[in-house]
């Protein structure tokens, strides 16, 4: 039981320390992302470059980054001992 949720906690830091925004900036080739409006990378400053499709996908990279650990927890109902 110990072990599960130390797996879940490592691997959903995992995951969320995952850049969705400047991943999607360079494969779509919009610059360094840091540097154009606010210097946010998330998806609000990638609609900023005016591409719309890569905001979308960053919007969603980054929800489904959410979901993905929370989603096994919530079907297994782990709790703190």
């Amino acid at each position: 039981m110990i072990f599960e949720i130390i797996l879940i906690i490592y691997f959903s830091y995992l995951l969320g320390s995952i850049p969705a925004g400047i991943l999607v900036s360079r494969l779509f080739n919009l610059g360094e992302l840091k540097s154009i409006g606010s210097g946010n990378i998330g998806a609000t400053n990638v609609l900023r470059t005016g591409n719309f499709s890569a905001a979308g996908i960053t919007l969603l990279v980054d929800f489904f980054k959410a979901l993905i650990p929370i989603t096994p927890v919530s079907y297994t109902h782990l709790t703190l001992p």
